[in-house]
C-alpha cells in the first residue's frame, strides 16, 4: 500500500515538473492579453493564468493515476504518462502557434487544415521543420522519463510535498478567478474579461442577470466601468492599416442608406416593391450581391466596416468606430441614424455607431410597422429642417419585413395573407399555407416600399435627388424553406436565400447599369469612400472589399459573424461552426460527404479574415 502511495507521489512530482513547461508555453498567450496598469487586473492575470493552465494539465495526472489504480502496473502507467504528457505538451504548443498566426484555437477544422491532404498549401512544412518536430518529440519523451526519475528520487528523500495544501491553494485560486470573471463580465471590466478570448478551453462563469438581481452589480456603475475601460487602441487589432488620408471634394454629396431587415433577393420587382424598383431602373444595380452575414449583427457590421463580422466581439469591446463614420465626422457631415428597432440590441451603439453624436437609440411604436412609419416621418421632418449647405449621411433601417408586419388597417396587395406569423406547422409542400405566409411577407415589403416612396418624394420636393447618393440594400436575406431543409428564417445557413440581398446605388450623374459580377457588402464602404469622399488610401487599408464600379471576378467569399462563418465558392459552402466543427455542402445544403477542403481557398480566406490582426513574432 505504501509503495503504491509513493508511486502516486512520483507521478504527481512529474506532473509538477511538466507545469514548468506548460507555463513557458502559456507565456505565448500573454502577448495577446492587454495587461492594464491596475493592480487588481495584474493579480487576476497571474492567478487566472496559473490556475487555468494547471487545470488544463491536471487530466494528464488523473488519467495516469486511474490507469495505475486499475492495472497496478507501474511500467504501463509510466508509458501512458509519458505518451499522454508528450501529446498534451505538443498539442498546447501547436495551439499557441496556430493562435498566434490565425487567432484560432485547435479544433476539428484546424486539425483538418494541419494534418489533412494538401495541408502544406496553408502551413509550410520544410524538411527542417519535420526534423525539428521529430527531435522535439524525442526530447519530450526523454524529459518525461527524466521527470519520473527525479520524482522517484524526491519521493525516496521523503520530502513533505504538502500536496493537500497545494490542492487547496489551486482550487481556491480557480474558484476565485471564475467568481471575479463573473463579476467582471456583469460590470464590463475589460481587463479581466479579455482573457476568455485568448486562453484555450477557457469557459468562465457568467451571471449578469443574477448579479444584477441580487444587487451585486450596479447597472449605472457598470456603464461607467465600460466607459472607463474603453480602450481605443489594442495590441492585437490594427485598423485601419494606415492612417486614412482624404481630400474632400469641393461639392460633397449627401449619402442615404435605405436598408430593409430580412429582404429576399427575389422580392425587389415592379410588383412587390414598385417604388424601389422604379428607382433601381435609374441606378447601378448589383444582381448578385451578398451580405457579410446571415444575421443582422454581422450584416450591418459588414455593411459599415467593409469587412467580415468575425471582428464583431473585438470591435464591440473596443468600441471602435468604422473609418466610414469617422470620415463623415471629419468632413463635417450631419449624421442621422434612424433605426426602427433598438440600436442597443444588437449593441450597434458600441461599434458601428459608437462615434455618432446624439445617437438616436430607439423608436416608440408598438410594432415594427408602426416604428417604420415613425422613422420615416421623423426623417422627413428633419429633412425639412436641413439648411441645404451641410451635407448629410442618413441611415434608414426598416424592420417590418423581419416581423412580417403591416398596419391592421393597411390595404394589402397580396391575398390571401396569413393573419398571424406562426412558424409551427409550416410546410413548403402545403401550397395554401405557404402562399399565405409568403404573401404576408410580401405585404410587409410592399408596406416598406410605400414608406420609401414617401422618402423619395420628400427628396424630390426638396430638390435633393440630384445631390444625394442613395444606397438601397438589405442586412441579410430570409429563407422560406427554399432548400427543403426546414429553414424558415435566417441565421441558420449560408445559402443564397439567407445572404443574397437586393442592392443598388442611385447616382443621378451615372447612366443606369446592371452588374452581374458577384458583389458584397464589403464593397459598399470602399466604393463610397473612394468615389464620393476623396479617400486616397488603397482599399486594403480599411476593407476587404472592392470598388463596385470596377469589380473583378470572385471565386469565393467569406460570410459570417463572430466564430460562425462560411466560405462560399461557386459550387460549395464550407461552414465552420463556433465549436471548430465544419461541414461541406453544395449550394443547396446537400452534404458532400467525400469532398476535400480546397486548401488554396482556405489559406487565402484565413489571410483575409485576419488582415486587421497585428502580426507578432
Amino acid at each position: 500500500m505504501k509503495n503504491n502511495k509513493q508511486f502516486y507521489k512520483q507521478l504527481f512530482i512529474a506532473f509538477l515538473f511538466n507545469l514548468i513547461i506548460v507555463f513557458i508555453i502559456a507565456g505565448t498567450y500573454l502577448k495577446y492579453v492587454e495587461i492594464a496598469d491596475y493592480f487588481v487586473s495584474k493579480v487576476y492575470v497571474v492567478l487566472s493564468t496559473v490556475s487555468h493552465f494547471i487545470l488544463l494539465t491536471t487530466p494528464v495526472f488523473l488519467l495516469s493515476a486511474l490507469v495505475f489504480f486499475i492495472t497496478k502496473k507501474k511500467i504501463l502507467t509510466k508509458c501512458f504518462f509519458v505518451l499522454l504528457s508528450t501529446l498534451f505538451l505538443l498539442g498546447l504548443k501547436l495551439d499557441s502557434i496556430v493562435f498566434s498566426q490565425f487567432r484560432y484555437h485547435l479544433s476539428p477544422f484546424v486539425f483538418r487544415l494541419v494534418f489533412g491532404k494538401k495541408a502544406t498549401d496553408i502551413f509550410e512544412f520544410s524538411h527542417t521543420t519535420f526534423f525539428s518536430v521529430i527531435l522535439a518529440v524525442l526530447a519530450l519523451i526523454g524529459i518525461q522519463f527524466l521527470f519520473l526519475f527525479l520524482g522517484k528520487l524526491i519521493v525516496n528523500k521523503e520530502f513533505n510535498l504538502r500536496i493537500k495544501l497545494m490542492c487547496v491553494v489551486f482550487f481556491t485560486s480557480l474558484v476565485c478567478t471564475h467568481l471575479v470573471y463573473m463579476w467582471a463580465d456583469a460590470s464590463y471590466y475589460r481587463p479581466v474579461t479579455q482573457i476568455a478570448s485568448v486562453y484555450p478551453l477557457f469557459h468562465p462563469l457568467t451571471a449578469k442577470r443574477f448579479l444584477a438581481k441580487i444587487n451585486v452589480v450596479d447597472p449605472k456603475k457598470a456603464i461607467k466601468n465600460r466607459d472607463l475601460y474603453n480602450i481605443t487602441t489594442s495590441n492585437s487589432i490594427v485598423y485601419p492599416l494606415h492612417k486614412i488620408e482624404s481630400v474632400a471634394p469641393g461639392v460633397k454629396k449627401n449619402i442615404l442608406f435605405i436598408t430593409l431587415d430580412s429582404w429576399r433577393f427575389d422580392c425587389m420587382d415592379s410588383i412587390v416593391s414598385p417604388n424601389m424598383y422604379n428607382l433601381s431602373k435609374k441606378s447601378q444595380v448589383f444582381q448578385k450581391h451578398f451580405s457579410g452575414s446571415n444575421g443582422t449583427d454581422g450584416g450591418i457590421f459588414s455593411l459599415f466596416y467593409g469587412f467580415t463580422g468575425l471582428y464583431w466581439e473585438q470591435f464591440t469591446k473596443l468600441e471602435r468606430s468604422p473609418v466610414f463614420i469617422d470620415e463623415f465626422l471629419k468632413q463635417g457631415y450631419d449624421i442621422g441614424i434612424y433605426g426602427s428597432a433598438n440600436v442597443q440590441n444588437p449593441p450597434f451603439d458600441k461599434n458601428v455607431f459608437s462615434a455618432v453624436p446624439n445617437l438616436r437609440l430607439s423608436s416608440n411604436g408598438d410594432s415594427p410597422s408602426a416604428r417604420d412609419a415613425e422613422i420615416t416621418e421623423e426623417w422627413i421632418a428633419n429633412l425639412d429642417k436641413k439648411d441645404g449647405e451641410t451635407p448629410f449621411f442618413d441611415f434608414l433601417f426598416y424592420d417590418a419585413a423581419h416581423g412580417y408586419d403591416y398596419p391592421k388597417d393597411y390595404d394589402i396587395k397580396f391575398k390571401p395573407s396569413s393573419k398571424e406569423v406562426n412558424y409551427l406547422g409550416l410546410d413548403s409542400n402545403d401550397t395554401e399555407k405557404y402562399t399565405m405566409f409568403f404573401n404576408r411577407y410580401k405585404n410587409a415589403v410592399y408596406y416598406i416600399d410605400d414608406l420609401v416612396g414617401d422618402v423619395l418624394k420628400a427628396l424630390e420636393e426638396k430638390n435633393l435627388l440630384e445631390s444625394t447618393i442613395i444606397v438601397v440594400t438589405g442586412d441579410h436575406g430570409q429563407e422560406l424553406d427554399d432548400n427543403k431543409k426546414g429553414y424558415w428564417s435566417h441565421g441558420g445557413n449560408f445559402t443564397k436565400y439567407q445572404i443574397q440581398v437586393p442592392t443598388f446605388i442611385f447616382d443621378a450623374s451615372k447612366a443606369a447599369k446592371e452588374y452581374k459580377t458577384t458583389s458584397l457588402h464589403y464593397d459598399i464602404v470602399p466604393t463610397l469612400m473612394k468615389n464620393y469622399m476623396g479617400v486616397k488610401n488603397p482599399i486594403g487599408d480599411y476593407s476587404m472589399g472592392q470598388d463596385l464600379y470596377n469589380l473583378s471576378q470572385r471565386d469565393w467569399f467569406v460570410s459570417g459573424y463572430n466564430n460562425n462563418y462560411a466560405i462560399i465558392e461557386k459550387d460549395r459552402i464550407t461552414k465552420v461552426y463556433s465549436t471548430g466543427l465544419f461541414d461541406i455542402t453544395d449550394l443547396k445544403l446537400n452534404k458532400l460527404m467525400d469532398a476535400e477542403l480546397h486548401y488554396d481557398v482556405i489559406k487565402e480566406a484565413l489571410e483575409q479574415i485576419n488582415m486587421f490582426y497585428e502580426k507578432k513574432e
